[in-house]
C-alpha cells in the first residue's frame, strides 16, 4: 500500500482522509469524531509548515496513515 500516490490532493479531501485514519486508530469512537478532525487540520498545516512541496505535490497514502496517528487523549 505503500506505492500508492495520491496526486495533487486539496486540503479538505487530505484533512478528511487524515481525520478517518485517526477514527479507525480509535475503532470508530464517536466520542473524538471532532478532535479527529481538528487533529487532522492541526496535521496538515504542520505538514504544509515542515515540508518543502514537492514539484509534482504528490503525497504518499502511508504517509498520510502514519502522519494520521491519533495524539493520546484522555475524556473526562
Amino acid at each position: 500500500m505503500s506505492g500508492v500516490i495520491v496526486k495533487n490532493p486539496n486540503r479538505e479531501q487530505w484533512i478528511c482522509d487524515a481525520a478517518y485514519y485517526k477514527s479507525v486508530s480509535r475503532n470508530f469512537d464517536p466520542h473524538y469524531q471532532l478532535s479527529d478532525w481538528l487533529a487532522a487540520e492541526q496535521d496538515y498545516l504542520m505538514m504544509l509548515q515542515f515540508n518543502e512541496p514537492q514539484k509534482n505535490s504528490t503525497v504518499k497514502k502511508m504517509g498520510l496513515r502514519q502522519l494520521a496517528k491519533p495524539l493520546p487523549t484522555t475524556l473526562g
